[in-house]
């Protein structure tokens, strides 16, 4: 560690001393910070999981939580009417009134991120920390009126990008940088040799909310699936894309439950360093498109007389573009068949073709399942949940049945409330995902997740995958992760176990060697806390990844530091 990474870490650990320190001093003033969350509860914040915790023990109705984020008809729904809680004065309604118009102020937040050996960070949307500085900046304002309502939350970030060691690619130009595996998936090692910034529209969100009926276009993140850390199909580890929606407000009783669902049409975009050239539409398989369309399903039902049980499930489709346009058969995608066999034969690159000459079924597109079931116990602080997807179709029913670990992936998790009272709440979270290769791989020499053959730039957006952060092809990923929130803020103590890659013979032997396996551990603390007006939130994770790269052993340390100015 340098003179400059020495100083900014002590900086950080000042910073972090100096809030634990004061913690006792500082309610009084929480009262300035009055309603700076009910506009905010964005995918995965401490805003939404708090709330997620309120659930569990009675203080926020039993909603379903398996398609976020949440709209304005929702959060008046799911803010607790009940004060006795930590968080109670930054619920509270701070938005002015105009003519029938209510607005507010997004709360401005800056923050800066330290990584010392090699790029760190997940679920942080559009920003990338890679080794070095990063800096980011967010706020904006809402507006609502009737049935309208109007986010703009835009957020901007620059991040150092200082050199470090990357796999050989064997490519040249920006390509040079890309993954190494599976044809280049748009999942780069490294932005560029220089600092990488972005501008991004962030949360924002235009929408109708009418009674059962919400209709809108959006840029923020969507998260499906009872997964917060690890999500399969769709969370915030990228950053948000442009899509149109279309679905339920609210949920809707048809007699035997509640059903609530969504579904969305959008535009994904690459990095500059994929491996995808040319034209932004489809020419050629050697020219796929730098372009994709979007489309996905996500539904639930609460059962009637099960009380805190939500089943559902989603897809996601990626799509080729045509040069032609959108034909009206991408709009009714979600619905088509599962299985294989049963698709139109593709005509990708010549009409003409007889059907003997047709290629496969379904090459022009990548097909993403999932199912998923997370049950609430009511007013007893637990709840557990679990979720199993699968990349692409099976080709047949007989193949579902024979083989439906094919290209899957599972999770599960659970969360407890340990204690809760009007000044503190103390919880815990685990969570497990894996999509390591099952043993099948070595008969039909497939499996992997997020990746497809056509469609090379795998499940990304803008060079980060739009599920967990926790390898492409194949990967693992674990948390465990304490909790408490308090009249003064919140702090967390985490451990994360991370599968990068593997390698080696499994593939071929279904043999795991010690150095085949690129794994993370990190132990993380970070502590937020109001002062004088302002949140400032520190943190330090000690990474220690175990065969980086297949090479070596690697560590890195990952500070944060952040304020943002509560509005009142």
């Amino acid at each position: 560690m340098n003179r400059t990474e020495a100083h900014l870490f002590r900086i950080a650990f000042a910073a972090l001393a100096a809030i634990i320190a004061s913690s006792g001093s500082v309610r009084a003033q929480m009262p300035e910070a009055a309603g700076t969350l009910r506009h905010e509860v964005f995918v995965s914040s401490p805003a939404e999981s708090y709330l997620r915790y309120l659930q569990s023990i009675g203080k926020v109705p039993l909603h379903p939580w398996s398609s976020r984020g949440f709209s304005e008809r929702e959060l008046r729904h799911l803010i607790p009417k009940d004060s006795v809680h930590p968080w109670s004065d930054l619920f509270a309604d701070s938005s002015r009134e105009y003519q029938g118009v209510r607005y507010g102020l997004i709360t401005p937040a800056v923050s800066l991120r330290y990584n010392s050996g090699f790029p760190y960070g997940s679920n942080d949307g559009p920003i990338w920390a890679g080794r070095g500085l990063t800096s980011a900046a967010q706020g904006g304002f809402f507006a609502t009126w009737r049935f309208v309502s109007l986010t703009f939350a835009p957020i901007v970030f620059r991040a150092q990008n200082q050199e470090f060691d990357i796999v050989p690619t064997g490519r040249q130009g920006d390509a040079l940088y890309g993954n190494p595996d599976f044809g280049g998936v748009d999942l780069p090692q490294r932005f560029g040799n220089s600092s990488y910034s972005e501008i991004d529209p962030g949360e924002s969100t235009l929408r109708v909310d009418l009674p059962y009926v919400t209709v809108g276009a959006s840029t923020a993140n969507q998260a499906w699936g009872p997964g917060q850390q690890f999500p399969i199909l769709l969370g915030n580890n990228a950053p948000g894309f442009p899509h149109l929606f279309f679905g339920s407000s609210e949920p809707i009783n048809i007699g035997i439950g509640k059903v609530h669902g969504r579904v969305f049409w959008g535009r994904l975009a690459q990095s500059d360093y994929s491996t995808v050239t040319g034209a932004s539409e489809y020419v050629s398989r050697a020219e796929p498109g730098t372009k994709r369309f979007a489309t996905g399903i996500v539904a639930m039902i609460q059962p009637r007389g099960l009380t805190g049980l939500e089943i559902g499930g989603a897809r996601f489709f990626h799509v080729i573009w045509p040069r032609s346009g959108i034909p009206r058969s991408y709009l009714t995608k979600v619905f088509e068949g599962i299985l294989k066999k049963d698709l139109k034969p593709d005509r990708l690159d010549d009409p003409r073709l007889t059907e003997g000459e047709l290629d496969n079924q379904g090459i022009s597109e990548n097909q993403l399942i999932s199912a998923f079931v997370r049950w609430v116990l009511p007013h007893s602080g637990f709840e557990m949940h679990a979720e199993y997807g699968r990349d692409d179709h099976s080709y047949d029913f007989r193949d579902l049945v024979q083989e439906p670990d094919h290209s899957r992936s599972y999770s599960i998790g659970a969360r407890k409330v340990f204690s809760a009272s009007a000044d503190k709440l103390t919880a815990g979270r685990v969570e497990i995902l894996n999509f390591q290769l099952p043993q099948l791989s070595r008969y039909r020499g497939e499996g992997e997740m997020y990746v497809h053959g056509l469609i090379r730039q795998g499940h990304t957006n803008k060079g980060q995958l739009l599920g967990a952060d926790a390898g492409v092809g194949t990967g693992a990923g674990s948390v465990m992760a304490v909790d408490r929130f308090t009249r003064n803020g919140r702090w967390t103590a985490s451990w994360t176990r991370i599968v990068r890659r593997e390698s080696g013979r499994f593939i071929e032997l279904g043999i795991r060697e010690p150095r085949t396996i690129d794994v993370s551990h990190a132990l993380g603390f970070e502590r937020s806390a109001m002062i004088s007006g302002f949140e400032v939130t520190t943190g330090l994770n000690l990474v220690y990844e175990l065969n980086r790269d297949f090479l070596r052993d690697a560590t890195n340390l990952n500070a944060l530091v952040g304020v943002r100015y509560l509005i009142h």
